[in-house]
């Protein structure tokens, strides 16, 4: 069977879908071909078809063309953008091919109507909304990142077909480090956009109010962002605020697992609420303790969170430092932390907990259903 990712959104080397998908389905016989439109950071991926976009007019036809001379028997696409052109490609070669929408995003999201007035951003929204909903009058099923925003398409579409596969890591990837007993480092890591609303500047200021309640203490925070800080930055003599570039996924997850502690500040807006951060999973199976703000898909999506993190007000930032100051001060807490944060993804949130329905649903068209009420964690 032939496969193709259709991405509009992500990049070809995405890592849900390089490292997690594509091989689950290359173990069991499956052609995959990732058609893209950004190749990403990875330079050894392969099997795929990157081209510029063009455009905006012509990229539906344009995307469509590329998909003819690989014949593929399921197109799996990220956007509504990309159903379009699976739609097209369909209706004009004439074959059956199935098209499946992977809902990882909100769509429309506040960063496609930013800077526009209240009047435009209303109109916008509807119009995009009403193009998803149509679009997908015409797919045959959907891939589910998260409960919250499964919830638009069970209700309009409830026989559709679907399965959850969330964000959870393959633990081969996870370059897992004894935790080190923290007398006289500490080290923070960030990971996003240097933006008050991703929770970067509230991050800082909680490196800066540790470090000053612990002079004794040197502190490293560690960002990867595809943005720059200022260099006017004033903070205490003993935190160092170190940003470097993104990085490939295996080199990230190697960086990541040198720190002692993760941090994710964003704001709690009506759509944050409703987004399950992709990052917490992986540095759970880093065996870490995290530090997050209350989000109520977390709280739904890892409800055993507490017992190796914390969910915090981000707002409050003297009330974030508490939190980090409790490691500090009580090893077992740390440690007992970091076991837990372990456990917790060798036992449930990791990607061969649903890789087989996963797979399942792709190839034999067999959806992994909970039913209402069910005891759905394994995918949520």
């Amino acid at each position: 069977m032939k496969v193709v990712f259709l991405l509009t959104a992500h990049a070809a080397d995405d890592e849900r879908v390089r490292h997690h998908q594509i091989p689950s389905l290359r173990s069991r016989g499956a052609e995959v071909t990732v058609v893209a439109s950004r190749a990403g950071l990875d330079p050894d991926a392969s099997d795929i078809v990157c081209e510029a976009q063009p455009m905006r007019a012509r990229q539906v036809r344009h995307i469509a063309a590329l998909l003819e001379p690989l014949h593929p028997d399921v197109i799996v696409g990220d956007t509504p953008m990309a159903l379009r052109s699976a739609l097209l490609y369909r209706r004009q070669q004439k074959v059956n091919c199935r098209i499946l929408y992977d809902i990882t995003e909100w769509y429309p999201s506040k960063k496609n109507v930013r800077n526009l007035s209240a009047i435009a951003k209303f109109f916008k929204g509807v119009a995009m909304i009403g193009l998803n909903v149509w679009t997908n009058f015409f797919t045959d099923g959907f891939i589910f990142g998260e409960t919250y925003k499964a919830h638009p398409f069970r209700r309009l579409f409830p026989r559709r077909p679907f399965v959850f596969t969330s964000y959870y890591p393959d633990l081969q990837f996870i370059n897992r480090q004894v935790p080190r007993v923290l007398n006289n480092d500490l080290r923070l890591f960030y990971s996003g956009s240097l933006t008050e609303e991703k929770g970067f500047f509230r991050v800082l200021e909680v490196a800066k109010m540790v470090a000053a309640r612990h002079p004794e203490l040197s502190v490293l925070l560690k960002v990867l962002s595809s943005d720059t800080i200022s260099s006017a930055i004033k903070t205490p003599s003993n935190l160092r605020v170190e940003v470097s570039p993104y990085v490939p996924f295996q080199q990230f997850c190697q960086i990541a697992a040198e720190h002692d502690l993760f941090l994710d500040l964003r704001s709690t807006d009506v759509e944050n609420q409703r987004c399950l951060p992709i990052k917490l999973f992986y540095f759970m199976a880093m065996a870490r303790p995290v530090i997050y703000s209350d989000l109520k898909a977390i709280r739904q999506g890892c409800p055993e969170i507490m017992q190796f993190g914390h969910l915090v007000d981000p707002y409050k930032i003297s009330k974030v430092a508490d939190c980090v100051d409790r490691y500090l001060c009580d090893e077992d807490l740390y440690q007992k932390h970091c076991v837990a944060a372990r456990q917790f993804a060798e036992r449930k949130y990791n990607w061969k907990a649903i890789e087989a329905d996963f797979v399942r649903f792709i190839l034999q068209n067999e959806a992994a259903v909970i039913p209402e009420g069910g005891n759905n964690n394994q995918y949520e």
